[in-house]
């Protein structure tokens, strides 16, 4: 396999990606106001976003929110891990993963946290993670 490389999100990817965020969750891309999204993705500054690339093709993506507590210290949330199906199987997750917790560590998170489906526990669990607490959702 060749190399995959990572690098922040820049507004031309944002198709590319929105594409692929529908492999997580079905949703119309039409819809979305490309230059709304991006001008409100960009003024959010706790959002780190990286894309992954494979032979000049977007097949990775992955964001890491950084919270800063009450308390002072620094708490990381990953968020939309995505993995194109047609290159699933080749490590590309855990590269993603290990990039984002790279981040993390440059941004001195004492802790990183991540929601994820049952069946995602162990692919998590092999990269460091453990299992801690239930998650509630309310949606409005």
């Amino acid at each position: 396999m060749s190399e995959i490389n990572f690098r922040k999100i820049e507004k031309n990817d944002l198709n590319e990606v929105l594409i692929l965020l529908n492999q997580l969750k079905v949703m119309d891309v039409s819809t979305v106001n490309l230059d709304d999204a991006w001008k409100n993705f960009k003024n959010n500054n706790s959002s780190n976003s990286i894309v992954g690339l494979f032979n000049n093709k977007i097949v990775a993506y992955g964001s890491l929110v950084i919270e800063n507590k009450i308390t002072g210290v620094v708490a990381g949330h990953i968020e939309d891990i995505v993995v194109d199906i047609e290159v699933r199987g080749k490590m590309i997750g855990v590269l993603l993963v290990k990039e984002l917790i790279k981040i993390a560590k440059a941004n001195e998170c004492y802790r990183i946290t991540l929601f994820c489906k049952d069946s995602l526990v162990n692919f998590y669990a092999r990269n460091g993670f453990e299992v801690n607490n239930i998650v509630m959702k309310k949606y409005l």
